[in-house]
């Protein structure tokens, strides 16, 4: 309990925030600015107001809603509801999300009509590291050792909440020759006066993403292994997600090695230790919590998986998830007889894990797993055209769900569609199908899909990624996305 104690001021200090915002870009008040300028006074309360930050991550940024979108827009996931009218995230099955001026809440109601909650929630995240950063800078002489791992988190925080914007409101980075669509707008101050003239490139968000990392991977202590907050491991390994975002094969595999040497894949206890602090293969988690209890609540995405269930998996993934019956990972969806028709219930997530937080969200939500750079390897390493190497990260993943299964001879395309299949199923339900497909170039078909409208969504198409806040292309000039 110790450890939401240590939560419970900063997130009061954030919260105080919202009051009185112009845009998403400009989402702190002159009184918010006040309150946490008389409260941060040195490297203590400076640390404080990070533990906030984690927080506002754990109870909004990676709200379930959040986690779910990526999987829903995709095929791996659909609305409970025979269909997808009324029904929460219904607008973003269809793809029909719409742009408006809404911003009363940092987290997608379940009657929004687009994503504008997740970007100013995003936004404040960002422009709380930004103010991390600069007041450790301000309090260093304190103790530097203490100010440059304070700093090294923020800067990894800022990037990993831009590179989730960026996959939600843009392109991916392959979908121009040179990455000169447009992005986001990348932030990097905690001064809301100063203005935001437009969007970054996609090439221009990679370039501070990368900027970010390396800053916060110089600035880590090398031997920190608390998954709870950002640590060296983690920032390399959300670096090396960035490269192989961006096609950077040889880097990707560089980094995505490195962490699988420090961090191996959990063996044992796989599957149901993950999401638990006994997954000895997590990098970063956030903890679940209770608002009665720790002064904030966090809402994963599980409580809407179970025992409220809004979401279910779809036929595909479910059929892929089961097609070895050795394979372990098929306990990640159960089937049940709804009125005569077989549905999937996602049960990846474990329940109960912390005995104060109730209900299907009482698990540690794992943003990044050593799963994750094994798959990045074999990937990279086929795009490299170094099949044995590839072979070797896939058939560790592989030969963990199932040991009798035979290693891989594919080469070529057909090694890369299994490496595809492969992280599709690993990662299944943890946010990242429909930016994956994306950065193969693959469009959406869904088996089971709720109407006929919403089968197909080729690829490219504008209305794969949301639109643009209406209310920043409004104040802050952004240019909208196509067909909004």
């Amino acid at each position: 309990m110790n450890y939401y104690k240590k939560l419970l001021v900063g997130i009061v200090l954030i919260t105080s925030l919202l009051s009185c915002k112009k845009s998403f870009l400009d989402n702190v008040s002159e009184q918010g600015t006040l309150i946490r300028q008389d409260y941060v006074t040195d490297l203590k309360t400076t640390n404080e107001y990070l533990n906030g930050v984690y927080a506002d991550m754990g109870g909004n940024l990676f709200h379930g809603y959040h986690m779910i979108y990526p999987e829903l827009i995709a095929d791996n996931v659909k609305p409970v509801s025979g269909s997808s009218t009324n029904v929460p995230l219904g607008i973003h099955y269809n793809w029909s999300q719409q742009a408006d001026e809404s911003s009363s809440a940092v987290t997608v109601s379940s009657s929004a009509v687009n994503f504008n909650g997740f970007s100013y929630g995003a936004y404040r995240v960002i422009r709380s590291a930004s103010y991390v950063l600069e007041k450790a800078d301000e309090y260093r002489s304190q103790d530097p050792a203490v100010a440059d791992a304070i700093k090294g988190q923020a800067y990894a925080i800022r990037a990993l909440s831009h590179f989730l914007l960026v996959n939600v409101f843009a392109q991916s980075y392959n979908f121009t020759p040179d990455a000169s669509h447009p992005g986001v707008a990348y932030v990097t101050t905690s001064n809301w006066t100063m203005p935001v003239n437009n969007r970054n490139t996609v090439a221009e968000v990679y370039l501070n993403l990368v900027s970010d990392l390396n800053n916060a991977i110089s600035l880590l202590p090398a031997t920190s292994s608390n998954t709870l907050v950002m640590n060296r491991n983690a920032a390399r390994a959300l670096l090396s997600r960035v490269y192989l975002f961006k096609g950077n094969w040889l880097l990707a595999k560089n980094l995505a090695r490195q962490v699988g040497t420090a961090v191996p894949i959990m063996v044992t206890n796989y599957p149901a230790k993950l999401f638990t602090l006994t997954e000895t293969e997590a990098l970063f988690q956030l903890p679940p919590s209770a608002g009665a209890i720790n002064g904030y609540a966090t809402n994963f995405a599980s409580r809407y998986y179970r025992p409220t269930i809004l979401f279910l998996a779809t036929s595909d993934v479910s059929t892929l998830l089961n097609e070895d019956a050795n394979d372990a990972r098929k306990v990640w969806v159960a089937s049940a007889v709804v009125s005569g028709i077989t549905q999937w219930n996602v049960i990846k997530f474990p329940t109960a894990v912390v005995p104060e937080v109730s209900g299907g969200g009482s698990y540690y939500q794992t943003v990044i797993r050593s799963s994750e750079m094994y798959l990045t390897a074999a990937e990279a390493y086929a795009q490299l055209n170094n099949t044995d190497s590839a072979g070797f990260y896939l058939d560790a993943i592989r030969k963990r769900a199932n040991p009798t299964v035979t290693a891989t001879t594919l080469t070529g395309s057909a090694l890369l569609e299994s490496i595809y299949k492969e992280r599709r199923k690993e990662l299944a339900f943890e946010g990242f199908r429909m930016f994956d497909l994306l950065r193969w170039k693959k469009g959406v078909n869904r088996a089971d899909a709720l109407s006929a409208a919403t089968q197909v969504l080729p690829y490219p198409s504008n209305n794969a990624i949301a639109p643009i806040p209406a209310l920043d292309v409004k104040v802050s000039g952004l240019v909208q996305n196509l067909d909004y």
